[in-house]
């Protein structure tokens, strides 16, 4: 099977999962589907990124720049490594991920390329 990053981001990310009326519920609901993910054999690992922490580089006038961590609403705030047949079918397992209605946010699913040396 082919293997996809989930990346969940969106604006409320931070806020939401430090409300502590909100607390229970999210991770209740995270436990659900990260449940159903290992059940189906989707589940291949998962990592939370800490909140707005971190450095950006990028490239100006030929040089690495190093700049703060932007807190925008496209912030990443963690990410899930699944298998499945097909993209149509990792987005379908993507749509039950509590960040999309719990935190007003957003889930990129990319496919996992894997990359061999050549020779």
């Amino acid at each position: 099977m082919t293997q996809y990053m989930l990346l969940l981001g969106g604006a409320d990310i931070d806020k939401r999962s430090g409300n502590p009326r909100l607390a229970e519920e999210m991770m209740g609901r995270y436990m659900k589907w990260l449940q159903g993910l290992k059940a189906g054999g989707h589940y291949v690992s998962s990592q939370k990124l800490k909140d707005q922490t971190g450095a950006r580089l990028s490239l100006r006038g030929g040089e690495v720049v190093e700049g703060t961590f932007l807190e925008t609403k496209e912030a990443v705030g963690g990410l899930f490594i699944i298998q499945a047949p097909s993209l149509e079918r990792a987005v379908q397992l993507a749509r039950d991920c509590p960040v999309l209605d719990l935190q007003n946010g957003y889930i990129e699913v990319r496919v996992i390329e894997e990359v061999r040396p050549a020779g």
